[in-house]
């Protein structure tokens, strides 16, 4: 006897789609195709609807432990989930940041007890943790270790020696965000008591151009996995794709470097790192995106209050909240012809679950976790206040076209979300670590 049979959807992979029936038991799937011999105690009907797996959001920032107020683990996930997002992995700059192994395991201990979606937890890359780095990254439960080049948030900034020394003895994963330092400390002199044009001009393409060259240097003289996180100009992406194939970069692009540019009147509620960036650095991303050049979709969730976006230009915090706004985006660029439905699935789950080593995540094949998001595409909408559950409650993508919130959102097997509600809030999700080292 299945727990659930869904039948007749149109199940989605990144290469194809197929007319069949999901039956699920314990969590797991355990049929694709026709009519599954048996019974169930209970059939959905998803005639006319896809069938997907859930989103998995490798780039979030919960602010749990430290920062409550803009968000945690109970908050975000509940977005996360509503959204079709059912796995997301954590990044380091909380208070206090995740540099050790107690660090680390506060906060997976949060996450247990609060998270509505799966969640893996990045360890942060530091000066004088290498060896704790190693230990829960290339031995351990965290799903890579993240290394911030540029200042941004928190006190994760690492150095050039900081940085060979995590290439050099470390085999995990390494997530970056590709700023350079020393591009942005002239910046910081030339706008000395100015306030810039925009951001982007504050902190420019030259930044991550210089950041990424170093990265080609470092990968060339160790080859080892590195994720460059949220690309956002034509210049780096040049850099990269130029070596694609030959090192084994893979590279993250986020919703509001493809949706949002800095021409728009958004003042700090568009401030982020790296910043927006002009219009033709969003044309490059969406060509790089159809091209199969990006990887990954991350949202970079990195919530902050009305209050704080509202102090002035040099003292408002960088980030935007997101992590609810992807499927709406893509599964809207999907209705609009952009990009095809495949894609999607293979960017916010084939893809991450692969490269992350999520082994039974990313797909609705037999044996995988029962982690699905069931849509019917419909017309677009303007996004609205309704559709944003972050608990600062703003976004900066109200008024942009995309779709509504997922019909059915699965983890587990249980039904947790649906319409943009919570359906089951005692649900948990469970923590995703990497099935093999690289």
């Amino acid at each position: 006897m299945y727990d659930l049979i869904i039948e007749d959807g149109t199940v989605v992979s990144g290469t194809g789609r197929q007319v069949a029936d999901v039956a699920i038991e314990g969590g797991t799937i355990t049929y694709v195709g026709p009519r599954p011999a048996g019974g169930a105690k209970r059939r959905v009907s998803a005639a006319g609807r896809y069938v997907l797996p859930g989103f998995i959001d490798t780039h979030v920032h919960f602010r749990d432990p430290g920062h409550p107020h803009k968000e945690d683990w109970e908050s975000g996930s509940r977005a996360a989930v509503i959204g079709g997002v059912t796995t997301v992995c954590d990044m380091p700059n909380t208070s206090p940041p995740t540099i050790t192994v107690a660090a680390w395991e506060d906060k997976a201990a949060r996450a247990a007890a609060r998270s509505r979606a799966n969640y893996g937890i990045w360890f942060g890359g530091a000066a004088g943790q290498v060896d704790e780095a190693r230990r829960m990254a290339d031995e351990g439960p965290a799903c890579g270790i993240k290394v911030f080049m540029g200042a941004s948030t928190g006190p994760l900034l690492v150095d050039d020696a900081t940085l060979v020394e995590l290439f050099m003895r470390t085999d995990a994963l390494i997530g970056v965000h590709a700023e350079s330092e020393a591009v942005l400390a002239e910046q910081r002199a030339a706008w000395s008591g100015r306030t810039p044009p925009t951001h982007h001009d504050a902190r420019p393409a030259a930044a991550a151009v210089e950041a990424v060259r170093r990265l080609i240097e470092l990968c060339r003289a160790r080859p080892r996995p590195v994720h460059v996180c949220h690309v956002s100009t034509a210049a780096e992406l040049a850099e990269l794709e130029a070596v694609r194939g030959q090192l084994p970069f893979t590279l993250e692009v986020s919703p509001h470097h493809l949706w949002l540019d800095n021409t728009m009147p958004l003042g700090n509620l568009g401030k982020v790192n790296p910043p927006l960036r002009p219009p033709a650095d969003r044309a490059a991303l969406w060509d790089a995106l159809t091209r199969g050049v990006l990887d990954t979709v991350g949202s970079d969730h990195a919530p902050h209050t009305l209050e704080e976006k509202g102090r002035p230009y040099d003292q408002a915090p960088a980030g935007l909240p997101g992590v609810e706004m992807v499927f709406s985006l893509l599964a809207g660029a999907v209705h609009e012809g952009r990009l095809s439905v495949e894609r999607m699935v293979s960017l916010c789950a084939e893809a991450p679950a692969r490269l992350f080593g999520f082994a039974a995540k990313g797909r609705v094949v037999e044996g995988a976790d029962a982690d699905l998001l069931i849509y019917a595409p419909s017309d677009l909408v303007a996004l609205s206040a309704t559709q944003v559950l972050t608990r600062v409650g703003w976004s900066p993508f109200l008024g942009v076209l995309g779709h509504p919130h997922p019909d059915e959102v699965l983890v587990g097997g249980r039904l947790v979300a649906a319409r943009g509600q919570m359906v089951d809030d005692d649900a948990r999700g469970a923590l995703v670590r990497p099935a093999r080292r690289f």
